[in-house]
């Protein structure tokens, strides 16, 4: 008997925190979105964050719907938005789309955002300069859990803040990064180069 391999298959492995009943074919990109977050970053996460995904799932929305939810959370121009999350602990809302690959995608861009150390989520939103490099940031930490999924492009979404956040990584390393995302953790290096986009 052959077993035939298949993207939900390779992506089901023990690392999600429990079992959710798949109910719709929505389900089945969010839980993807959910499994490889979990696989790349589950030593840097906060268990309780990472619940809070599962509990709170994201919402997949038709394109009527997804603009009324991001007006009613004060977004008007919708134009090119994939996905937002107005609070972490709030479900995010995700636009859906044909392309599979995309949806989850923008599903773990968004997840990561939730995720996201509250102090840090705090700062970039004082702050554009920071905003917009955070953005990058949750953008190279989602190409990193979309690496290798069946027909995924990286470098679509913002393209010259990802690079940058890219060379922050190669000057500090991918685990300081990751430690300045999810914790707050900063070391010196970290420090500095935040300080420099920040001016």
């Amino acid at each position: 008997m052959t077993t035939r391999s298949s993207e939900l298959s390779s992506e089901t492995s023990e690392s999600a925190p429990s079992v959710r009943h798949l109910e719709s074919l929505d389900d089945i990109p969010r839980e993807i979105a959910e499994r490889r977050i979990q696989a790349e970053f589950s030593e840097s996460v906060d268990p309780e964050q990472s619940k809070l995904l599962h509990e709170a799932p994201d919402v997949i929305e038709n394109q009527d719907d997804f603009e009324k939810s991001a007006m009613a959370v004060g977004i008007e121009d919708t134009d090119g938005l994939r996905g937002f999350a107005s609070r972490p602990e709030d479900p995010a809302h995700v636009l859906r789309l044909e392309d599979v690959s995309s949806r989850i995608e923008t599903e773990a861009h968004e997840d990561l955002h939730r995720l996201t150390h509250p102090e840090l989520l705090k700062e970039a939103n004082e702050n554009p300069a920071l905003k917009e490099f955070y953005e990058g940031v949750t953008q190279f930490l989602t190409e990193q859990a979309m690496d290798g999924l069946h027909d995924y492009q990286p470098g679509e979404i913002y393209p010259e803040q990802t690079e940058a956040a890219r060379h922050l990584a190669v000057e500090v390393g991918d685990q300081a990064v990751r430690d300045l995302f999810f914790k707050h953790e900063m070391s010196d290096e970290v420090r500095q180069a935040l300080d420099r986009i920040s001016a």
